[in-house]
């Protein structure tokens, strides 16, 4: 699920011509919990059981709260509640520019690696 729909947190969105209850933590976002980055991955809708035909099926709907996060530094995945990211420190990436700004911050992160490596292998040779 990109978007979580129907949350307890939400703003109005226009989504395929209709207005939908879209929750405040959009998929991208990175935040800061207990001193770890993570990132939203995708929201998981809510399973509920429901007695149809004459057995128990197992029924999906929108509104859940339960959301895939990864921890940056490890990159193992997890679900955390939605509780906590909405009172989390956050660094957005939803903006239109944040995913490019994002990109090109890596893209230095590994300039400067390849120049630090440069440096070191100079200086080996010396």
């Amino acid at each position: 699920m990109i978007r979580q729909y129907n949350s307890q947190r939400h703003r109005r969105v226009e989504i395929g011509g209709r207005i939908r209850q879209v929750g405040t933590v959009p998929i991208g976002t990175i935040v800061l919990i207990q001193g770890r980055k993570l990132q939203v991955e995708a929201w998981l809708p809510r399973d509920y059981s429901a007695w149809e035909r004459g057995r128990f099926v197992t029924k999906r709907i929108a509104g859940g709260h339960l959301a895939q996060v990864r921890d940056l530094a490890t990159g193992r995945i997890a679900h955390l509640s939605d509780a906590f990211l909405v009172d989390a420190v956050s660094i957005r990436t939803d903006e239109p520019n944040g995913r490019a700004l994002l990109r090109r911050a890596a893209l230095r992160a590994g300039r400067t690696i390849a120049a630090v490596a440069a440096d070191q292998r100079q200086s080996e040779d010396a």
